[in-house]
């Protein structure tokens, strides 16, 4: 249990909050288990929490005599992982037998040498898609090598007549040449983002895709985060879905809330921290939810670069009711959509 200074030396705390339960070695592996109060109280403390977690480590050779200051910022052996250190565990057991996949990947795209692209691929269901399915799971699939270069996913469904015909696209989804009638490809079927795992949906419940008057037309988004602008990077990632044809009790649905990419959300200059607020207001919801309500089983916080913390405050009545989601160490480059703990009921 300790703590560093801004120059990257360790010291040992007096008071140790951490217990030591197991240590193995096997190999040139090293396996140790700990203990700690998620909040010991002590100032110099990390608090354990939900959302991100920016984990740094290092390691040397040989036996470590001392650790008080040692610097590890010199350490042969260094660097930091996102992750999540509460987890929620969910009871869901395997897939049916009845669950079928399907991927929609690009085809060995030549990734632009240009710090950020979004690329745009035209897929259709196949027919079986006639008859309504259920989407129970959606994983990513990159390809090796290109980890660091694809920062997140998106598969829309396009909201076009049963009939109508799209062409098959397969570009820049920002090229002045892109066909006008793709915008009506915004509705998300899965979205994907850099560090998520697989997302299975509870055992009650689907997205629902597919039907006698669903466009067969889906759309992949990719896109590319590449800062060295290399020019040698081949690209045939995408997303596989899960489906089945044994509907479940519930259709599973995705609700997008919160600003606009507005100039309004501009952030002024010499500014050491900034809020933006969005509203979704009890019109909106009276809108766009059934009578019944909806019940919130994920989350997903999202912002851009400039973002470090966000959260979703659930209100009713001028009286707050908790928040969905939070996330006081965000990262746009470690996105989950995070089963909740507890579902949130959400009246229209």
């Amino acid at each position: 249990d300790g703590h560093t200074n801004s120059e990257g030396f360790l010291y040992v705390e007096e008071q140790q909050h951490c217990r030591l339960d197991s240590l193995k070695r096997k190999g040139s592996s090293l396996r140790f288990l700990f203990s700690r109060s998620f909040d010991t109280c002590d100032a110099r403390d990390y608090v354990i929490e939900e959302g991100t977690v920016h984990v740094i480590y290092a390691s040397g050779a040989g036996p470590l005599k001392r650790a008080d200051g040692l610097r590890i910022t010199r350490a042969p052996h260094k660097g930091f992982q996102r992750t999540t250190i509460l987890k929620i565990i969910t009871e869901d057991t395997g897939l049916a037998d009845d669950v079928k996949t399907l991927k929609f990947t690009n085809n060995k795209v030549q990734v632009p040498a240009r710090d950020t692209t979004y690329w745009c691929k035209i897929f259709r269901f196949p027919p079986e898609f006639r008859r309504k399915q259920h989407v129970v799971q959606y994983e990513a699939v990159v390809t090796p090598g290109n980890e660091g270069v694809v920062h997140h996913m998106e598969l829309f469904h396009c909201e076009v007549g049963v009939h109508e015909v799209l062409p098959d696209w397969n570009d820049d989804c920002k090229s002045p040449t892109k066909p006008v009638v793709l915008e009506k490809c915004k509705n998300v079927i899965a979205a994907w983002a850099m560090g998520a795992p697989p997302l299975r949906y509870p055992k009650q419940a689907g997205l629902p895709v597919g039907g006698q008057d669903y466009s067969s037309y889906v759309m992949l988004e990719v896109h590319f985060n590449n800062p060295d602008t290399r020019s040698d990077l081949v690209d045939s990632s995408g997303v596989q879905i899960y489906y089945t044809d044994q509907l479940r009790d519930h259709d599973i649905g995705i609700l997008e809330v919160g600003l606009e990419y507005t100039d309004k959300m501009a952030v002024p200059p010499g500014q050491d921290a900034f809020d933006l607020t969005g509203y979704c207001i009890s019109e909106c919801t009276r809108a766009s939810l059934p009578p019944s309500g909806i019940v919130v089983v994920a989350a997903q916080l999202h912002t851009h670069l400039a973002g470090v913390t966000v959260w979703v405050e659930h209100s009713r009545g001028g009286r707050s009711l908790g928040e969905i989601g939070r996330d006081n160490h965000y990262s746009t480059h470690f996105q989950e959509i995070r089963r909740l703990a507890r579902p949130v009921s959400i009246q229209p």
